[in-house]
């Protein structure tokens, strides 16, 4: 059976410092669905609340004060008494909602605020309570109009019990879901588990809470508070997911194609671990798991997981289930990073061929699952690869395993001028995040393919781009893989311009950069 989020509340939050400040966060809701509500956050403010100005600015839309405990993740420090009376005064002012802490509250005990204004909240920023069950079974005894349970997910077994306990509570009155890297599934799905609530922030960039998102993310791409059927799920798994563009490409493929699919982002600490796990409980809430790509730290890991190590890279990004709902779990490898990585590098040139001994030359950095398969593309297309990696054991064993040649970091051994530089360690994922090699490597005509991505293009991105390389950023090579693993999702051929097409105005302009891979016909995916 199809379940859908189209009942659960939207809450777009935002917290200003100041009365103008949440008067001009108010143009943002413009791109948010008339029934989103708005979660002005209180205990951020350096001045009095001008409530009933407030109030008239939000207008039409329900409206939440908080004052948020700096014990439960927020900003207030003040005594338990002033922030009842801001809450009051809120509530006297017209704001539909007022969200009452049940430890600092009184348990959620407020005469001055009716029970049908108040949202009962409990944030816990070290963990999963361990009498959870206890806590939400007193707080959904009190007459509150919300209870809502907020936990940090340190890995994927703390995001299930928080999905699990929202599945056993279904009757529209409680939200619960995790904060977090790992917390970051959870508010994407819970409301498909009934959630009464979902809060995800309304500016980029502010976040009010650890892996909060947009809340027009949550809208557009997740269907939260909108129609939009859902019976299976994808996921991808890796060990930092927030920053992935991938659900907004498949999710938007699904529903272009009217596929009952959702994709989802899951953190993990340990692939092996955790995955039996996780997808019998997805199938005991209705949302079994059917792919699943896989991203940094687990490629080989999954290729282990597939039985699928000992032949092909010894590494994948794709995994299909072949087991039906119930079963133990069975799964099928596919690399579409090898047809990316295909799709993108020219053979090494003929004339440098011809030569004994003078090669093309390329380098790869690092040595984790990306990495092997590009150096194993670099090697049939006939160039002399070289590899540099942070850890030299592993590093050195890669190299010795596809044929290339291992440089250390500490060694002054010189090589030649590479042709081709590949980035292939997670290096440029973050702000600060230092250049992955010398900037000297670089050079006019050469060729860059960096496979992380950030908003705004990584160092290595800009570095190259100044020195006049050519360049295949992380966005235009996920396109690619993404158009392969979304083939292999749906059953329907799909390449990377239709996934773009697909994508809405605001997404599609993160591939800008995309151009028709360097080969015009498009590589056999490897399963």
């Amino acid at each position: 059976m199809a379940l859908t989020a189209e009942n659960t509340l939207l809450v777009a939050s935002v917290a200003p410092v100041s009365n103008a400040e949440a008067f001009e966060a108010r143009a943002a809701i413009a791109d948010l669905p008339p029934s989103t509500a708005v979660e002005l956050r209180l205990d951020g403010f350096a001045e009095a609340p001008a409530y009933s100005a407030l109030r008239a600015c939000f207008e039409g839309r329900p409206l939440i004060a908080t004052v948020r405990s700096a014990s439960e993740g927020g900003g207030f420090r003040g005594s338990a008494k002033e922030a009842q009376r801001l809450l009051s005064e809120a509530a006297a002012a017209g704001f539909e909602f007022v969200d009452v802490e049940l430890r600092r509250d009184g348990g959620g005990d407020v005469p001055a605020i009716p029970p049908a204004k108040k949202i009962l909240s409990l944030h816990d920023t070290e963990g999963v309570p361990a009498d959870l069950h206890a806590l939400v079974a007193r707080m959904l005894a009190t007459p509150a109009r919300f209870v809502k349970v907020v936990a940090t997910a340190n890995d994927s077994g703390d995001a299930r019990r928080l999905l699990e306990l929202q599945a056993a509570h279904r009757d529209g009155r409680l939200a619960a879901f995790g904060m977090g890297e790992a917390g970051i599934a959870t508010r994407a799905l819970a409301p498909y588990l009934g959630a009464a609530l979902a809060f995800g922030a309304l500016l980029p960039g502010r976040a009010t809470a650890p892996g909060q998102l947009l809340a027009r993310d949550l809208w557009e791409i997740y269907g939260v508070g909108r129609k939009r059927n859902v019976s299976r799920l994808f996921a991808i798994l890796g060990g930092v997911v927030s920053h992935s563009l991938s659900p907004a490409l498949h999710n938007a493929n699904f529903e272009a194609l009217g596929i009952d699919a959702l994709y989802v982002p899951f953190a993990m600490r340990m692939l092996g671990r955790e995955i039996e796990s996780l997808h019998a409980s997805l199938d005991a809430l209705g949302l079994p798991l059917a792919g699943l790509s896989v991203t940094i730290p687990f490629k080989e890991e999954a290729a282990l997981l597939a039985g699928s190590a000992e032949d092909g890279d010894g590494a994948v990004n794709t995994l299909l289930r072949t087991s039906p709902t119930g079963q133990p779990l069975r799964l099928r490898a596919a690399n579409t990073d090898r047809t990316a990585f295909e799709a993108v590098i020219e053979d090494a040139p003929k004339e440098k061929r011809k030569e004994k001994g003078n090669a093309g030359v390329a380098l790869v950095l690092g040595a984790g699952g990306t990495a092997r398969v590009a150096v194993d593309v670099l090697r049939k297309k006939e160039y002399e690869v070289f590899l540099m990696n942070r850890g030299d054991e592993r590093g050195a064993a890669l190299a010795r395993a596809k044929g290339a040649h291992y440089v250390s970091k500490k060694s002054s051994t010189a090589f030649p001028q590479p042709d081709v530089l590949i980035n292939a360690t997670p290096l440029g994922l973050n702000e600060g995040d230092p250049l992955p090699c010398e900037r000297s490597l670089l050079h006019p005509g050469m060729l860059v393919i960096d496979a992380p991505y950030r908003a705004g293009g990584t160092e290595l991105v800009k570095a190259a781009r100044a020195a006049g390389a050519r360049v295949v950023d992380g966005q235009a090579l996920l396109l690619i893989q993404a158009a392969g693993q979304a083939t292999l999702f749906t059953g329907r051929k799909t390449s990377p311009e239709n996934l773009r097409s697909r994508l809405s105005t605001r997404f599609r302009s993160l591939f800008s950069s995309f151009e028709k891979p360097v080969r015009s016909s498009s590589p056999e995916i490897v399963a």
